[in-house]
Formats: structure tokens, C-alpha cells, sequence
């Protein structure tokens, strides 16, 4: 379960203590001093996963390393740095977003541009001490020009919301989806994105630090009454500097004064004086504070201050030296985006856009192609041969025929074939559109990669100690392409590898991962079972009393993936087979390993199926799985033919009513001996997996007994003996 988590690491007290004291200034009318809630975000993705401090200061030391790096060249170079632009998409989500015009986004841009290259015409107010510092990134920023689909844009992306304002929660998480009442994010690869809303809590900005947020939360928030020139920016908060500050954290710079009191922390940057806390307002310099006794003071005209606006003058050189790392590091995609290349369209042009199918994993030896085409192009299209291939090898072509106009999609199949078992790549690719050559060819192609593999045989053994993983036929289903199943060296129940799912660094609720086992057919088994080994913890040991936990799920899918029938399912105290809590990465011992198993029978009439092991995360703790098989056994001939045995008879101890299906209609079963007497009875509830029901005998004395199956409109009776 995500949860805030108490540690005593020196540092993060230090900043919670600067965070209880921020809490102060709330009470104060909106606007009335700059809340930057970067670094609260952060400390709650701390807070509820430990393991990201870790992640932070390994970052923070290789930004060091490499910010001296680059120092160090450019030196030697004499070189400053070559210009880079990067698109930007803003999206406006307010109940009127409306209100924030284009020329307040455009006013944005322009302050980024000044800004970023240390061409603000404000930087003549710059104190001379601080002029030799003053840094040029040389990064500049474009609105959008083309959709992730290749549509022309303004790079304005208005949403009307029904919500009042947005938490900067998880870096304001919920404004990045349209589920959430936001709007989704572009491709984080190609683009820059900018949320303006109204952002709860009185803060002006939010950003996410790269290495603790997931890739489609990736962005910058600001405010609507602190972004841009004009407009619904108001001062002191209406010269764009907020939009400047929190680039600023995207880039890895942190405030100033290292978000803690004391004078031995710091940002990480050398060419930044010392600060004990952040500046409101526009202070007179010098301004000298305990970490900085002496003139010049502070650098309170920094961008990754507090200061309003129009106090708020410069990056540092080391700054620059510092985000420029940072963006060959963490987001070197950006240098190669087409997001700024406004759309040429042509006169004919068409593109195959997407492959919906196949992907993945198929569950048949044959594809039927199907495809999103789109009219790139200014002249109507009414005709196009589009063709695909499998792996280079033979092509089937297909001559559409139809209408749409610029821009416009047509959804088709295209013909079937049959691929041949393994990974394949399939190509689709058009050509002639309109009976004439294609005007740009670039676009043309849409590739995606599939696996075919035949059924698999019983019995099904798997260990993972093979080279490649997942194995031959296995799948990984990833869905927020964030941690999933693994295979590692640290703990087996035999052998040396075994897969986990790392659910302590897994910072989410009800996060799903699915490993799938190979196709299996059942035709001809009258029954299969599934057993595994697994071993688990949790961060909250065994007698918490949370509400959600880490949990595995078993089911199976007849119909390669579309429905699912769950078997199995399990988490919280019960599941765990280390029971005292663990916060640091669980790794199970020999003894800390359990054999689960599964009755598989009720599903073999639907035919083939494939096993989904499911993990489902809560932030507790690791799930390790080892030497999973699927086995089958022949029924027993009686069971076949009455659907139901029971036995041994005689008996000693225990006895065992098993059903060959989940009994329809079943309300109870009873036990009674000779005088009529109720010895036992069990609500059909009670069946287990194995379809069946389990009475104790041992403590009755010897005789004769009769075990009664009490349905809706009818009792079966079989007499049973107890014998020592």
C-alpha cells in the first residue's frame, strides 16, 4: 500500500522540519509570496517509497560528476554551447480555458526564450557581482507544430475541467489525465509539457525531477495566475519567471538553498553562493544571511530562488553546465523531435499511422492485418495499394479504395496469412496514392512485432534458468511500462534464478503486471494442476491492519487474452511467507519459500488456455516466483461417471467428497452416524480449489456413518464405515 513511510535519515528530517515551517505562510491571501511544491512532491515520492532516495543521490552524485565534466571541457574548448530547440506543448486545463489566450502562451515562450539565453532586457538591474556568473544555456523553446499523429498544431492544447483547482500531488498527477478531469500528456520523448490550471494550496508550480516519475507524467505545472506576461498573470508573479523556475527543476536544478537550514547543504551547484532558506519578495542588495555573513550575501536574483519576478535574473554558468547535462541525460529524445517542423502537406501523400493488430502475442498460426490510414495529403484520396510483409519476406498487396479528405483516417483489415511460428516483424507500407507517385515517401511505413508460438506440451516445467527471459513462448504484459516480472540471481527455491516483481520501489496503487505462460491444450486430459513456489513480505509485516496489499493473482484466458477466469488470489497476512516487516529490498531465504498449487480442471472444457500470473502492487514488498508446473492427472473412472466419489471406505481418519465440477444447486453436506445424530456438516462454500470437501473423522468412534449431500430438490445419501 503507498503510504507515508517514517525514516530517520538526517536530511529528509531537515527538510520536513523547512516543510512544516512553509506551512506557516498558507494562511496568507493567494499569491501573496511564490510556493514552489517541486520539492514537497518529491519528498512524498520519498516518503511513500524509500528506495527513490537512493535513486535521488545516485543522481544528484553522477550531475555532480558530470556538471565538473563539462566545466572542465568547455574550459579547454573555449566554446559555449550550440543552440537547441525544444518543443512545447501547453496544455490549458481550467473550467474556462478560454481565459489564458494565446498571446498570454505566446507572452510564455518569449520569456523562455530572453530567459534561457540570458537576453532578458532585465538583466541591466543584475548586481555586478553576480554579472561574471551570469550562464547561457542556449536552450530555446517552440510551441508545438505538429501533433503526435503529424497534424498541424498551434501547440495549444485547451481541456475544459469540471474541477476547481488540482493537488500538486505526485507533481500534480492529476491534471496529466484526461480520467482525472486533465489532460494527457504528448509523447514525453518529443515534447516539453507545460499544464497551466489552478493548482490548489497556494502554490505556483510543480515539476518532476527525472528518475521518480513515471514517463507519462513527465512535465511542468503552473499556475494560471503566474504564467506568461499578461492575461490572468498577476503580479508580482507576471513576468513568466515561474514557468522559467520549474524548466528549471525539469532540468535537475534544485532551489538555491538546497530545500534545508543548514549551511553545510547546498544545491549542488559551486557557482551559488550559500543560503540558509529561500527569499521572498525583492529583497536590496547585499542581502547576507547566516550561510552568507559577507558581501555580495545571497544570490536572491536567481532563477531557482523565491524572489517575485521581477527580481529573478539569471542561471548561473555551472547551472547551465548542470541542465545541459541533464538534457543529453535524461531527455536526449528532444534533440532529434520534429515537434517544432511546422507540417508541409502535399499534394499526395498517404501514411499508414498505426498497426492495430496483430501485437504482442497471438494465439493462431494466422494474421489479418489491421490498420489506420491517413490522408497526409491536400488532394482527396481515393485510391492507394498498401502492402505488407512478414520479416522481408513475401509481400501481399491490397488496393484500397475510398474518400478522405486532409488529414482524415480509414480503419481497414487487410488480407490473412499465416506467419509461422517465433517473433516476427510485420511492415505495412503504401504506395500510389491516386495512381501517382507518393509525394513523401518518409512517411509511408508502420512496423510493429509479434510472436506466434505452438501449443506447448504437459507436462510444463519452468525454472527461468535459461539465457533469455521471458522464455521461449512466455509474455510480459508491462501496462504502465514502469517495474514489471524480472528474472534475478538473488534467492531460488532450487537452482540459482528465479523472476520477482520489486513492489517496494513499485510507488503505486493497484499497479497490474501479467507473465503468461505458453498456449497449453487440454484435449484429451480429464484434469490439470498448477504448482508453484513463492515467497513475499511486506514493508508493513504481517499485523498491519492496511487495506490494500501487494497480492498475486492466478487466472487463465481461453480466448488469448480478451476474458479471464481467476483461480487464485491472494495477499495480506496469509500470503506472506516472511511475517515480520521488511523495508529494505526483501530477498527470502531457503525456509521462506511456500509450494501453492491450482486445480485447472474447471476450465479445460473451454479448450486452450494460457496462465496469467498477476501481480497486482501496493508498495509493499518483493513477490518472488520459482519452478512453476502444470501437470495433469487421469480422473477416476467412478468420478467420471457419477461426478462426485467418495472415500476411503472404510475409513480411518479422514474422508473426502470430490466433485468432478463445482456442484450446481449444492446447499450443504452432513455426516450422521447410526442414531440420526448430526456429526458434522459444511456449506458448499467450503469446497476448496480441488472441488473438494474434507471431513475428520479420527476423534469418532468406530461404526457406521452416512454422509448426506443436501441439494435445493433432492438428498444423496452414501453410507460410509470408520474402522481404526
Amino acid at each position: 500500500m503507498s503510504k507515508l513511510r517514517i525514516f530517520d535519515l538526517q536530511t529528509l528530517t531537515l527538510r520536513n522540519f523547512t516543510l512544516f515551517i512553509l506551512t506557516i505562510f498558507y494562511v496568507l491571501p493567494a499569491i501573496a509570496q511564490r510556493n514552489c511544491g517541486t520539492e514537497t512532491s518529491i519528498l512524498q515520492q520519498i516518503q511513500a517509497n524509500p528506495a527513490l532516495l537512493q535513486v535521488r543521490q545516485a543522481k544528484e552524485a553522477s550531475l555532480r560528476e558530470a556538471t565538473l565534466r563539462m566545466k572542465q571541457m568547455k574550459a579547454l574548448a573555449k566554446t559555449s554551447y550550440s543552440t537547441v530547440t525544444i518543443p512545447v506543448v501547453v496544455h490549458i486545463v481550467l473550467k474556462n480555458p478560454a481565459n489564458v489566450t494565446d498571446a498570454q502562451v505566446l507572452s510564455q515562450i518569449a520569456t523562455l526564450n530572453e530567459d534561457y539565453i540570458a537576453g532578458n532586457a532585465d538583466m541591466s538591474q543584475l548586481p555586478a557581482a553576480w554579472q561574471p556568473l551570469v550562464g547561457n544555456s542556449s536552450l530555446q523553446f517552440c510551441l508545438a507544430q505538429r501533433t503526435p499523429d503529424g497534424n498541424p498544431t498551434d501547440g495549444i492544447d485547451r481541456v475544459t475541467t469540471t474541477k476547481n483547482s488540482f493537488s500538486i500531488d505526485n507533481a500534480a498527477q492529476a491534471v496529466k489525465f484526461a480520467s482525472t478531469g486533465g489532460a494527457d500528456i504528448w509523447d514525453n520523448t518529443r515534447y516539453l509539457n507545460i499544464w497551466v490550471c489552478d493548482l490548489s494550496g497556494d502554490y505556483l508550480g510543480v515539476a518532476t525531477f527525472p528518475g521518480l516519475y513515471p514517463a507519462n507524467q513527465e512535465g511542468v505545472a503552473v499556475d494560471y495566475v503566474a504564467f506568461g506576461s499578461t492575461g490572468t498573470a498577476t503580479s508580482p508573479y507576471n513576468k513568466g519567471r515561474t514557468a522559467v523556475h520549474e524548466i528549471g527543476h525539469y532540468f535537475t536544478l534544485r532551489h538555491t538553498w538546497g530545500d534545508e537550514s543548514a549551511c553545510a547543504a547546498d544545491d549542488g551547484i559551486d557557482d551559488t553562493p550559500l543560503q540558509g532558506t529561500n527569499t521572498y519578495g525583492c529583497p536590496v542588495f547585499p542581502k547576507k544571511d547566516q550561510c552568507s555573513v559577507d558581501s555580495p550575501g545571497i544570490m536572491f536574483n536567481n532563477y531557482m530562488d523565491y524572489s517575485d519576478d521581477a527580481c529573478m535574473l539569471l542561471f548561473t554558468s555551472e547551472q547551465v553546465d548542470r541542465m545541459r547535462v541533464s538534457l543529453d541525460a535524461d531527455h536526449a529524445s528532444l534533440l532529434t523531435s520534429d515537434g517544432c517542423q511546422p507540417v508541409n502537406l502535399l499534394a499526395n501523400d498517404a501514411r499508414v499511422l498505426n498497426i492495430l493488430s496483430p501485437s504482442a502475442q497471438i494465439c493462431e498460426n494466422s494474421i489479418t492485418p489491421y490498420i489506420v490510414l491517413k490522408n497526409m495529403g491536400l488532394t482527396k484520396l481515393t485510391a492507394v495499394t498498401i502492402t505488407y510483409q512478414i520479416d522481408n519476406g513475401d509481400t501481399h498487396a491490397f488496393s484500397w479504395t475510398g474518400s478522405l479528405t486532409a488529414l482524415k483516417t480509414d480503419t481497414l483489415y487487410l488480407p490473412d496469412t499465416a506467419p509461422g511460428e517465433g517473433a516476427h516483424i510485420l511492415k505495412v507500407y503504401t504506395s500510389q496514392p491516386n495512381g501517382v507517385t507518393d509525394d513523401d515517401v518518409t512517411n509511408d511505413t508502420a512496423s510493429v512485432a509479434f510472436q506466434y508460438y505452438a501449443d506447448g506440451t504437459f507436462p510444463l516445467t519452468e525454472g527461468f534458468e535459461g539465457s533469455t527471459f521471458p522464455p521461449t513462448a512466455w509474455e510480459i504484459k508491462n501496462y504502465d511500462g514502469l517495474y514489471t516480472w524480472e528474472v534475478t540471481t538473488d534467492a531460488a527455491k532450487s537452482g540459482s534464478k528465479s523472476i520477482v516483481m520489486h513492489n517496494l520501489a513499485y510507488d503505486t496503487n493497484g499497479a497490474v503486471d501479467d507473465l503468461f505462460s505458453p498456449l497449453m491444450n487440454p484435449s484429451g486430459y480429464d484434469s490439470v494442476f498448477l504448482f508453484f513456489d513463492v515467497a513475499s513480505a511486506s514493508y508493513s509485516g504481517a499485523t498491519s491492519t492496511n487495506a490494500l496489499w501487494d497480492s498475486l493473482i492466478v487466472l487463465t484466458t481461453s480466448d488469448c487474452g480478451i476474458t479471464f477466469d481467476s483461480l487464485y488470489v491472494k495477499g495480506g497476512p496469509d500470503f506472506l511467507t516472511h511475517k515480520q516487516a521488511v523495508t529494505t529490498e526483501y530477498v527470502p531465504t531457503a525456509a521462506e519459500w511456500r509450494r501453492d498449487s491450482v486445480n485447472l480442471t474447471p476450465i479445460i472444457k473451454k479448450g486452450e488456455f494460457r496462465v496469467v500470473f498477476r501481480n497486482v502492487s501496493n508498495a509493499e514488498n518483493n513477490i518472488y516466483l520459482d519452478n512453476i508446473n502444470l501437470i495433469t492427472k487421469a480422473t477416476q473412472p467412478y468420478l467420471k461417471e457419477k461426478g462426485y466419489t467418495v472415500g476411503p471406505n472404510p475409513t480411518s481418519n479422514q474422508v473426502f467428497i470430490t466433485f468432478l465440477e463445482p456442484p450446481a444447486n449444492l446447499q450443504y453436506i452432513a455426516l450422521y452416524n447410526t442414531l440420526g445424530q448430526q456429526v458434522a456438516k459444511q456449506p458448499a462454500a467450503s469446497i476448496n480449489s480441488s472441488n473438494r470437501f474434507i471431513f475428520d473423522l479420527v476423534n469418532e468412534p468406530n461404526g457406521i456413518y452416512f454422509v448426506k449431500l443436501i441439494y435445493r430438490n433432492s438428498v444423496k445419501t452414501i453410507k460410509i464405515t470408520k474402522v481404526q
